[in-house]
């Protein structure tokens, strides 16, 4: 692991990092216990997420985008609790129906004080927003900014996966973007996991990324492993999106005799075991199951029309190839002719920003001969349709594909406005 800090840079780090604590600690007193939570857990983000861009050796630029990235989201969450509790929302946000139950059983788990009996059978997110709760108090603006630190920790990584595959441009087209698009910044302030499952999985596309190398970053294996755990725990139906990329590439290398084939193969097959002992395996048969049975697909289509984003003609088809219809739904919608026809605030977002990732689609297929001339341009973009793919399991129904589809999002924006790399000047990578 190359870490581009000199001596005399650690120990600035080491003083700024220790006076920042000093005059923290001053003045808990003064704005009160609660109010030093919350900027706790986002001062330590921000941290975080500037190690990550040292450690990485990035411009001072990165720290600007740093900064716009968690300004843009303190503001929008300040403005939306102001629209909530005017509108008797009680500090919830329009369209958080899984937010509430998210906060309602965690808080039944505290109050029964039998987390087993309460949380049975439930999404391990609420395990995770109980598990604050127990810990910092009931408040759900801790999980809400917690989301909003991982969301903001993305920023150097998608920065230093555009400088991988494009450059300095495509870096900060990327970090930019998911900086200032509306469902980065709205679904990172919710009491939801979708900022947690992007963390993941671009945290995963660099062990992804690292399999294509003749030698792998000690580095890039750990963050990259970390990424799983999270997908693992958080949406265990996305290791299928990892896995998709990872088996063609070893498809690839197989037939071509490549060397790195058989260290690819035991790197896997040690994955496998390892995550087939947890109980992610377990969660992705049973999810597939009930995608694809009879009884299982009545039930959803009966969550998905519950509303006015349902998709009705991807319930018409059977169990067995409703993913394939629903497919061009999780890429494209909501389409033209439905921008229109919603009513919810949160919908008719989602029809603005589509209109603007037509745009940048376009873009994408005007450099579409140069990203599948660069090899790690090429694997990302893989790698996004294969999570794409996964999202066409969940339910057929906008306000999902919405949420699910964000982690392909964000690892698309590397390839936005992609041009041939040249030689980077900078210090080499982690």
């Amino acid at each position: 692991m190359q870490i581009n800090i000199n001596l005399p840079d650690k120990v600035l780090w080491l003083f700024f990092w220790a006076g920042l604590a000093l005059v923290f600690g001053a003045f808990v007193p003064i704005i009160g216990t609660e109010a030093a939570i919350y900027v706790l857990i986002i001062m330590v983000s921000c941290l975080t997420a500037v190690f990550f861009s040292t450690l990485f050796g990035h411009p001072p630029l990165v720290l600007k985008i740093i900064f716009l990235a968690v300004s843009v989201r303190i503001v929008m969450l300040i403005l939306l609790k102001i629209y909530s509790f005017q509108n008797g929302l009680d500090g919830f946000f329009p369209g958080d129906v899984d937010a509430l139950a998210y906060h309602g059983d965690a808080v039944k788990a505290l109050a029964t004080h039998s987390w087993y009996e309460a949380l049975q059978g439930n999404l391990s997110y609420t395990i995770f927003v109980a598990f604050l709760y127990n810990l910092l108090g009931i408040d759900m603006m801790i999980p809400q900014l917690f989301n909003l630190g991982v969301s903001v920790i993305i920023v150097p990584l998608l920065y230093e996966l555009g400088d991988r595959v494009g450059g300095e441009k495509a870096a900060v087209t990327a970090s930019l973007l998911w900086s200032l698009f509306p469902s980065a910044v709205f679904w990172s302030i919710s009491l939801l996991k979708d900022a947690f499952v992007v963390f993941g999985m671009v945290l995963s596309s660099f062990l992804v990324l690292s399999l294509t190398k003749a030698k792998i970053s000690v580095g890039d294996l750990l963050i990259g492993l970390s990424g799983i755990m999270i997908i693992s725990y958080m949406r265990p139906q996305f290791l299928l999106a990892i896995s998709i990329p990872v088996l063609l590439y070893l498809a690839v290398q197989f037939f071509r005799g490549n060397s790195s084939f058989l260290r690819n193969c035991i790197l896997i097959v040690a994955a496998v075991g390892v995550f087939s002992a947890t109980s992610a395996g377990d969660i992705i048969l049973q999810t597939f199951d009930t995608s694809t049975s009879n009884e299982g697909v009545e039930r959803i289509n009966e969550i998905a029309l519950d509303g006015g984003s349902g998709i009705h003609i991807v319930t018409l088809f059977s169990p067995e190839i409703r993913w394939l219809v629903q497919l061009p739904f999780s890429i494209f919608a909501p389409f033209p002719w439905q921008w229109f026809s919603f009513s919810q605030a949160i919908y008719l977002m989602s029809a603005f920003e589509m209109l603007c990732w037509y745009v940048l689609y376009y873009y994408m297929w005007k450099n579409r001969k140069d990203i599948f001339d660069n090899h790690t341009g090429k694997m990302i973009f893989l790698y996004a349709c294969s999570i794409f793919f996964a999202v066409s399991f969940s339910l057929p129904n906008i306000g999902s594909i919405y949420r699910y589809r964000l982690a392909a999002m964000a690892m698309l924006l590397p390839l936005i406005f992609f041009t041939t790399r040249k030689k980077n000047k900078r210090a080499g990578p982690l």
